[in-house]
């Protein structure tokens, strides 16, 4: 005799301060913040506090949508349950104008031409199909 016996633990947890308001910006203002920290300029997406001298993080600042491609790997032959994309597309860093760090994402428009120094814009997911993920920026598009 035998029984198949499914066990879930869904349970959710907190952003917390800093991350939490870096995604309300994503979701409520379509705006993307980062916060100047000591020895690292303008970090995106913001930690909080500094690697260099682990101090707290300090003035919030919104960095623009647009920004220049650091690394990049295409992906031709995406899985289904593994990428974020069924269609081929291009994981990538991106340095926001106004950023000192990169923030990962994919190019979906214009994958095949993404290389490091590419320029590069945010497409925004829909008003009522933002949730206050890092998906509501849906992809970036070779601008």
């Amino acid at each position: 005799m035998r029984a198949e016996v499914t066990m879930e633990f869904p349970y959710k947890h907190s952003t917390g301060e800093t991350i939490g308001r870096f995604l309300a910006g994503l979701k409520e203002q379509k705006k993307i913040w980062g916060q100047r920290v000591t020895g690292q300029g303008v970090v995106v997406p913001p930690l909080g506090y500094s690697e260099v001298d682990a101090s707290a993080g300090g003035e919030w600042v919104e960095v623009k949508p647009t920004g220049t491609v650091t690394a990049v790997a295409i992906v031709a032959k995406p899985l289904a349950d593994l990428h974020p994309s069924t269609t081929p597309f291009a994981f990538v860093l991106v340095k926001l104008d106004g950023a000192d760090t990169a923030l990962a994402h994919v190019v979906t428009e214009g994958h095949e031409r993404v290389k490091v120094g590419s320029r590069v814009e945010a497409v925004w997911a829909a008003d009522d199909e933002r949730t206050g993920t890092i998906r509501d920026i849906a992809r970036f598009r070779v601008a």
